[in-house]
């Protein structure tokens, strides 16, 4: 039964490859438990699929159709495999690529005229809306990192970074809205995660919305990751985006000072 493989296995050795993931893919349950000990499809298996293609338990199938199927059932697999991770370096490249931006546009702000403009054009109800979609973003870079630039377009300090922290809430409060909605719709399926949830509320209510501020406040990862469990648990729409709002002012004030100082306001 296994003779036609291991004689296309000699006769085509560009095959391996896919003959060893055909074996691993239909190897059969505990097959390390018996002889011969290897990844091998069961008899009976086997003589299922041939009874099913050729209505014979014993057929000998053409070596061509097992070429054919090898071959077409390992791009099937491989297609369907799900994206790996991506790779450490591919990351670190990034995060450099987009700190590299940040600090060419900060130091060069003096320079770029027509950015500039651009900028002061948009004015504060841009700023809003940009800071809106930094706020429920999952990767996007915070607005407060491009205060330098705001400064030289024509902005002042202290409605520039309480806009940007009310356009964060903003974003966030979308996710509380997300989290809210999830804990009415999980009604039968989650039922029991959401009574969990609700008594771990009764159990503690004022110290997760402390850990929100701080989280807000000096963590520099999406807020949603916070704010949608919090909203799932039924901690208020008022307590949660008054302790994201507070720190979001803390955060972007950091922020904005820290890469002043590093730069130099306008470069």
């Amino acid at each position: 039964m296994i003779r036609p493989f291991i004689l296309l296995a000699l006769r085509r050795p560009r095959l391996w490859p896919a003959l060893v993931s055909a074996a691993w893919a239909f190897r059969s349950r505990g097959w390390y438990r018996k002889a011969p000990f290897l990844p091998l499809p069961s008899k009976p298996y086997m003589r299922w699929r041939l009874e099913t293609a050729y209505g014979d338990p014993d057929a000998v199938p053409p070596t061509d159709e097992i070429e054919r199927f090898v071959t077409w059932s390992a791009e099937m697999r491989r297609r369907m495999r799900p994206p790996g991770p991506v790779p450490i370096w591919v990351k670190i490249l990034l995060i450099a690529a987009l700190v590299g931006v940040v600090a060419w546009v900060n130091l060069r702000a003096g320079e770029l005229a027509g950015l500039r403009e651009a900028v002061a054009a948009a004015g504060y109800w841009g700023l809003l809306g940009v800071s809106i979609v930094s706020g429920f973003s999952l990767v996007a870079i915070p607005v407060a990192f491009f205060y330098p630039l705001l400064m030289e377009s024509g902005f002042a300090p202290v409605p520039t970074l309480a806009t940007i922290a009310l356009g964060m809430t903003l974003g966030d409060l979308l996710g509380y809205l997300i989290g809210d909605a999830t804990r009415e719709l999980a009604h039968d399926r989650l039922a029991g995660l959401r009574a969990r949830a609700e008594a771990l509320h009764a159990r503690h209510r004022f110290l997760p919305l402390g850990l929100m501020f701080l989280y807000a406040a000096f963590v520099p990862f999406s807020n949603e990751l916070l704010v949608i469990p919090l909203a799932f648990m039924r901690y208020s729409l008022i307590g949660v985006m008054t302790a994201v709002l507070c720190g979001n002012v803390v955060f972007s004030t950091m922020v904005a000072f820290g890469v002043s100082w590093a730069v130099g306001p306008g470069g």
